[in-house]
């Protein structure tokens, strides 16, 4: 009787702790899947976050593009408005003479710009530098 006892105490803390054990990996497995749920919607939101980038790089992109070329237009047309104006010529044919060393005399004769025109356009181009 006695052996029969212990025989029924070792089996009901063996099914106690199959129960517990069972128990336990049921508890883990939801709380594993409630994590998985709570990735699910950390990746769905860093989804949505990565489109609204994405679209807004595209539509910055294509407003610089947009910019760009109207920088362009503006400095072709700068160009064609210079070399419109004779006088604005010459100004800028001795701007570049100055720029790469011409001397005083060489400006006035070969723009044909007064004296004092051209040391106010020397002393100009040598103060930016």
């Amino acid at each position: 009787m006695i052996i029969e006892i212990v025989a029924l105490v070792v089996s009901l803390i063996a099914m106690a702790s199959a129960f517990y054990v069972w128990s336990r990996s049921k508890r883990s497995k939801q709380e594993s899947e409630a994590h998985v749920t709570v990735l699910q919607g950390q990746l769905e939101s860093l989804r949505k976050q990565m489109m609204e980038l994405h679209t807004g790089a595209i539509g910055m992109g294509q407003r610089l593009q947009a910019v760009e070329g109207a920088m362009q237009q503006i400095n072709d047309r700068q160009q064609e408005l210079t070399m419109q104006d004779p006088e604005r010529r010459l100004y800028s044919r001795a701007a570049k003479m100055v720029e790469l060393g011409a001397d005083l005399d060489e400006v006035m004769s070969e723009c044909e710009l007064p004296k004092a025109e051209a040391e106010l356009l020397i002393s100009l181009r040598k103060g930016r530098s």
